[in-house]
């Protein structure tokens, strides 16, 4: 009896041990991230001023100095939104939203990223900010379709859309007609997202091209600057996609409640706001003179000097977006609550990297619009001979007729 009660007391004693170890390691693998956040910043806090300090002492040059405050930002940033992505990767129980999400999410560390290398690259900073503002477009793009892929899983989106009334024009389009209802409204908004996404790359290439060639007249609001043309019109697409944006989370705005897309679209749009704003702001002061060329030998022109201000600000910017971005784009809605084996994670991150569903999602917009434009050729062409389809249509209902009379006879 005493030899049992002793086994069953260490038994006891082993199972609770157990259950502590695994308490305390799924407490900690849960916790790690944020552990780890918590000391790289603090030893940021520590390193930031005293290479500083080393920086000052040792008469450092004023870029150099920049350069070196960037980099701190830029380092801050990315290993929060990496580990916004890891989260999403390692709980990737819903592939097809979670995948236009980690596309969002590497907003941040690509405008930090190549904002960076264009300080230090400051020639060749033409080809940084074409490769940024190329995402930009790809970003306003994925946001939409995260919305149609969640409402297409969800709801039969088109009979819903049938039902509801018909979506009216928003300020300063109040006059115009409403959207159409059902496809077509899912239509028209992707085609004024897709518009942007296709015309942001086109003026990116005309800009670059005439910016090679020494005739892009950047910083010159006159009729013959291709810098002000592109300019006016990357404007008017970009507008035109958030328009169509607001229209289609207006209609559906309850049924999409579920995964809170107004804090999802004003980070976006922030970045993008803060981005072209305050560009066209420092072109402004270029253009009044008010930032001017460097007076040391082999220094800054004044567009060199407004492009590395503007790449400085958005190095750090897109720290304080960084933190947004992981808060308001969250792995925790994906957690699965059934106990399932998860993906194996270099499965999950393959899925990064397939662009197949934007070549299918062009492919159909483009099928479509040709489809469009078929249908609006044909209906001129009947309208400018109504005779002709009147005497088609009194010929086939009268061939119809005879077969009817023929078969009942």
């Amino acid at each position: 009896h005493y030899y049992i009660t002793n086994n069953l007391r260490m038994e006891d004693s082993d199972q609770a041990t157990v259950r502590w170890d695994e308490y305390a390691a799924r407490w900690l693998r849960a916790r790690l991230g944020y552990i780890l956040l918590i000391i790289y910043m603090l030893g940021l806090c520590f390193a930031i001023p005293l290479s500083v300090n080393e920086l000052v002492k040792r008469h450092a040059e004023k870029h150099v100095v920049v350069w070196f405050v960037a980099g701190v930002f830029v380092y801050m940033t990315i290993p929060i939104t990496t580990a916004g992505v890891v989260q999403h990767l390692k709980n990737f129980s819903q592939p097809p939203q979670q995948l236009r999400l980690i596309r969002i999410l590497m907003m941040v560390p690509v405008y930090s990223f190549f904002s960076y290398l264009g300080m230090i690259l400051h020639k060749q900073t033409i080809y940084l900010d074409a490769m940024r503002e190329c995402y930009e477009s790809y970003v306003i793009y994925n946001f939409m379709m995260f919305l149609v892929t969640y409402m297409y899983e969800h709801y039969n989106v088109e009979q819903l859309l049938n039902y509801k009334a018909a979506q009216p024009q928003l300020f300063p389009f109040q006059r115009l007609p409403p959207w159409p209802k059902g496809k077509s409204f899912v239509i028209w908004s992707k085609r004024g997202v897709f518009v942007y996404v296709v015309s942001k790359p086109i003026t990116t290439i005309i800009m670059l091209i005439a910016e090679l060639a020494g005739h892009s007249g950047k910083n010159e609001f006159s009729i013959g600057s291709i810098w002000m043309w592109t300019l006016i019109i990357d404007n008017i697409a970009q507008m035109w996609a958030l328009y169509c944006l607001v229209i289609f989370y207006q209609a559906l705005k309850h049924e999409l409640a579920g995964i809170e897309p107004l804090p999802k679209f004003l980070c976006v749009k922030a970045v993008v706001f803060f981005s072209f704003w305050q560009g066209l702001f420092l072109d402004c002061l270029v253009f009044l003179s008010i930032i001017t060329d460097s007076k040391n030998e082999g220094g800054y022109t004044a567009e060199e000097t407004a492009e590395t201000v503007q790449n400085l600000l958005i190095c750090m910017e897109m720290f304080g977006f960084s933190i947004a971005h992981h808060i308001v784009f969250s792995y925790k809605h994906y957690v699965s609550e059934i106990e399932i084996p998860p993906p194996q994670f270099l499965t999950s991150l393959s899925h990064l990297f397939d662009f197949r569903d934007v070549r299918t999602d062009i492919r159909t917009q483009l099928g479509v619009s040709a489809q469009t434009i078929r249908n609006n050729h044909r209906s001129r062409h009947t309208e400018r001979s109504p005779l002709l389809s009147s005497e088609h249509v009194e010929l086939n209902t009268f061939k119809n007729y005879n077969q009817d009379s023929n078969e009942n006879i």
